[in-house]
């Protein structure tokens, strides 16, 4: 048994061990952000060079190469163009040949990309295929809150003449094939229609990602999709309306992806399904 004196040494002792361990770890923390950024901030530069043109290059080649079909997509720009703007929804596993895909088809879209170096590589990808783009929030989780986005969207769309959004619908984290609201207050807010949309593929590549991004092969099948148009509840007060309402545009956007997926002979995701109806709520007898 150690004498009361000892006990409070050894409390002393190990306090300050404990300060020059969180010090330690502090100092050694700064030091290796320092030395991460001295070799991102090249890399970052270097990519933002050197991804548009190779994405360029490939996305020619698959489209060149692919028979592709537009069917209705020339749609979407009439309703844009009637409307003096509109908001397009997709699923985020297509999103890999938006930029290509929608400026092939003559589609002239605005996005909003982030300050970040990601960001940056982004804007300078989407500007090659024709895209107005402008630079919003940032690659930290506070500055890329959804209200955020919200509101720059918003503005940037009351601001300019035939604004086209195309919008990820269950991007950026998931899950997949479940719809978000953003798009609908977006459209609604704006007083513009909504589309949904596809680009789907026969050949490609997933990649090992939450929503198992599709990269197309050359020498493909390629083919456009659009279904609409949809009109946002007046009211965007009324919650049960607009959750109405998302119901409908994300079983009918399910219903789009189940049938490219079945036009090209693909099996169908298991987890491309409707979600399940609310069950019924018994009425007690009498009442």
């Amino acid at each position: 048994m150690l004498p009361v004196g000892g006990r409070a040494a050894q409390g002393v002792e190990r306090e300050g061990s404990g300060a020059m361990k969180s010090r330690s770890r502090s100092a050694w923390t700064h030091a290796r952000r320092r030395v991460r950024r001295l070799f991102t901030r090249p890399l970052a530069a270097l990519t933002a060079s050197l991804a548009p043109p190779f994405y360029m290059l490939y996305m020619r080649l698959v489209w060149s190469t692919s028979r592709v079909d537009l069917g209705n997509f020339g749609e979407l720009q009439k309703l844009c163009d009637a409307h003096d703007g509109a908001v397009a929804l997709l699923w985020h596993e297509e999103v890999f040949t938006v930029a290509y895909g929608y400026w092939w088809a003559g589609i002239r879209g605005h996005t909003l990309a982030s300050r970040g170096d990601v960001g940056e590589v982004i804007t300078r990808l989407l500007l090659r295929c024709g895209y107005t783009v402008f630079r919003g929030g940032s690659t930290t989780s506070r500055s890329r809150h959804r209200d955020g986005v919200i509101d720059d969207l918003v503005a940037h769309m009351r601001d300019h003449h035939g604004v086209l959004y195309g919008l990820t619908v269950d991007g950026s984290k998931g899950p997949a094939y479940r719809m978000k609201t953003g798009g609908i207050v977006v459209a609604g807010t704006c007083g513009k229609p909504i589309a949904l949309v596809r680009t789907w593929y026969r050949y490609s590549l997933r990649l090992p990602t939450w929503d198992r991004t599709a990269i197309p092969l050359p020498f493909n099948w390629i083919a456009y999709s659009y279904r609409g148009p949809y009109f946002a509840p007046e009211s965007l007060s009324d919650g049960a309306a607009v959750e109405r309402f998302r119901n409908e545009l994300e079983d009918d956007l399910v219903d789009l992806a189940a049938e490219s997926y079945a036009l090209m002979g693909l099996p169908r995701p298991a987890n491309l399904v409707k979600r399940l109806p609310a069950p019924a709520i018994a009425t007690p007898q009498g009442a």
